[in-house]
């Protein structure tokens, strides 16, 4: 038997579920993102992609971000390790949607994207 609490966090899971317009890609994409950070400070930070989508992208700052936030990020679309063959790369300028503290300190970021091109 499940408790309500489990009830309550499956109907939100699915909630999230029926919000997402365009399917996700769970890949480790090499990521650098600039912006200002909540100290107003400009910033430019190395990570890697949790995920991707047509509309957006979610990742992981080792700083803080403001919700509503105008970020610019350039993303590798490879995994491979080698850097000198031409590989397809996404730049975007996007929103901050949500911003949310991780276990370790990070923050994991939404980015909805307003303008992207791959080249």
């Amino acid at each position: 038997m499940r408790s309500s609490a489990q009830i309550e966090l499956t109907g939100a899971s699915q909630l999230m579920k029926e919000r997402r317009s365009s399917a996700r890609i769970d890949a480790p994409y090499p990521a650098r993102l600039r912006g200002v950070d909540v100290n107003n400070q400009p910033f430019k930070e190395e990570t890697v992609l949790q995920n991707l989508s047509a509309g957006g992208l979610y990742l992981r700052l080792e700083r803080m971000v403001r919700e509503g936030a105008l970020v610019s990020v350039a993303v590798r679309l490879s995994t491979a390790e080698r850097t000198d063959s031409p590989v397809l790369r996404l730049a975007a300028r996007g929103t901050v949607l949500r911003v949310e503290p991780q276990w370790d300190g990070s923050y994991g970021v939404a980015v909805e994207f307003l303008r992207r091109r791959t080249f």
